[in-house]
C-alpha cells in the first residue's frame, strides 16, 4: 500500500510541475463584452498572425480611416481606444458589402 501511495503521489506532484511549467495563453474574455480592446475584437474575429498570435494592425487601421473611407466605429474611454461588439460587428457587414460592389464595378470595367 505505501508503494503504491507514493507512486501516486509522485504521479500528482510531476502532473502538478509539468502544468506550472507550461506556458499559458493570455486568456481574453470576449464573448459577453460589450466594449473590447483592438486585441480582444482581433481574437472576436478571429485574426491572428501566422504563430497564431491576434493581430490588430487592420483594425488600428481601419479605425483611422478618414470619414468619407468609412472608418471602423470607436471611442476612446480615458486615452483607451475601444470598440463596441455590435457597431463592429454591423461595420464588418457593410464593409463587406462595400467590397463586393467596388469588386463587382472592377470586374464590369474589365469586361
Amino acid at each position: 500500500m505505501t508503494g503504491t501511495r507514493i507512486c501516486e503521489r509522485a504521479r500528482q506532484e510531476l502532473q502538478t510541475l509539468i502544468a506550472s511549467e507550461m506556458p499559458q495563453a493570455p486568456t481574453l474574455v470576449v464573448a459577453n463584452a460589450e466594449w473590447m480592446s483592438a486585441t480582444q475584437l482581433a481574437e472576436y474575429w478571429h485574426l491572428h498572425n501566422e504563430r497564431g498570435e491576434p493581430t490588430v494592425a487592420g483594425i488600428l487601421k481601419w479605425a483611422k480611416r478618414s470619414p468619407d473611407q468609412f472608418p471602423l466605429p470607436h471611442a476612446y474611454m480615458g486615452d483607451l481606444l475601444r470598440f463596441n461588439r455590435d457597431e463592429a460587428n454591423q461595420w464588418a457587414k457593410e464593409e463587406a458589402e462595400r467590397r463586393r460592389v467596388h469588386s463587382e464595378r472592377r470586374r464590369l470595367k474589365i469586361a
